[in-house]
């Protein structure tokens, strides 16, 4: 069995403001505890391993599964409402780093809300094609490229009544990145891919491609 390790940082006030002394606990698939701990000073838990798949897997172009096994991780502590997310996919040699944006209780709030989040496979292990959503409209092409920063995300389909959110350009390339590909694979597969992600969405920006969808 493998080794891929985690790091975990508490956050708050829009990761301004880190959180010491958060309950963390790691949770395999089966809701087992693999972690109990608490954040430190800084608001992390350290680098901590945890057993996955053999890196091997993810390089193999032929293998179907799922190259990694993947951890729960609950945060929790008192005056905040609690993050529980799943599904956190570890790799062999590789250290996740998990940011966890804590939202504190409301005044009249008497007891915390739990949110879910599901981090779900990398499309790589996706089957069948993908297609862009979305309705056509006439193009209209910027006369400079700009790189937005921060950019403006729309959390679902194009026509969805989702919320936008903003982050920073370099935190938008890192998170389509790892929700695309595999931390394993050689680094001239991670540049072309990374560069193939970076001019997408600059092309996107550069003909206000998303302007009505």
């Amino acid at each position: 069995m493998a080794i891929g390790y985690i790091i975990i940082q508490a956050r708050t006030a829009h990761d301004a403001v880190p959180l010491s002394g958060i309950i963390i606990k790691i949770l395999d698939n089966r809701e087992n505890t693999i972690y109990q701990l608490t954040t430190d000073e800084n608001g992390e838990t350290g680098k901590l391993p945890l057993e996955t798949l053999e890196k091997s897997f993810s390089q193999n172009q032929y293998f179907t599964g799922i190259p990694y096994i993947g951890y729960n991780v609950l945060a929790q502590t008192s005056g905040f409402n609690t993050l529980y997310i799943t599904d956190i996919p570890i790799l062999d040699g590789e250290t996740a780093i998990l940011p966890l944006s804590l939202v504190p209780m409301q005044e009249m709030q008497r007891t915390p809300i739990q949110t879910e989040i599901h981090i779900g496979k990398p499309a790589v292990a996706m089957s069948g094609a993908r297609s862009q959503d979305g309705t056509l409209s006439e193009p209209y092409v910027l006369r400079q490229v700009v790189i937005p920063n921060p950019i403006t995300i729309h959390l679902g389909p194009p026509e969805a009544s989702a919320p936008n959110v903003q982050i920073s350009f370099p935190d938008y390339i890192k998170n389509v990145a790892c929700s695309e590909i595999y931390a394993t694979w050689p680094d001239a597969s991670l540049r072309a891919n990374i560069y193939a992600i970076i001019t997408f969405a600059l092309n996107r920006v550069y003909t206000e491609w998303y302007r009505n969808q």
